[in-house]
């Protein structure tokens, strides 16, 4: 362990020493000290950014599109349980008027029976726009 002098008794070269030592210290913690301001800055940045685009965002109403797909039935699969995979309730009230569509589409009458194998179109709904 190395002994400081008092300032008082160093000479002259150890006293320039002495305050070279100082202002490089001194001029490490200030590059510390503005690295970390920095990087607080662009922290906070990021985040009010994230905050006003989401609140930017949330005040926009996404658009949803209506696709129509082809479906082959398999065994024992019914109109409900196709209604199970894709029905969105925001656009349908319950399973009963999705089927109806199902049917419409298809051109069956309620007491008409599907069979296995069949092909059917059903309508769903996405928010991805695809060309």
């Amino acid at each position: 362990m190395r002994v400081q002098k008092s300032v008082y008794h160093m000479t002259d070269r150890e006293l320039r020493l002495y305050k070279r030592q100082l202002r490089r210290r001194m001029q490490m913690q200030r590059r510390i000290l503005t690295m970390i301001a920095t990087v607080c800055v662009i922290i906070f940045c990021a985040v009010s950014y994230q905050g006003i685009r989401s609140l930017a965002s949330s005040g926009e109403e996404q658009l949803k599109f209506k696709y129509y797909t082809q479906v082959t039935l398999a065994y024992g699969e019914t109109l409900w349980d196709l209604s199970e995979d894709y029905i969105d309730y925001e656009e349908y009230k319950d399973k009963k008027e999705y089927i109806d569509e199902v049917q419409s589409i298809n051109h069956l009458a309620e007491e008409d029976s599907i069979r296995t194998g069949q092909t059917l179109i059903v309508p769903y709904y996405s928010y991805e726009f695809v060309k």
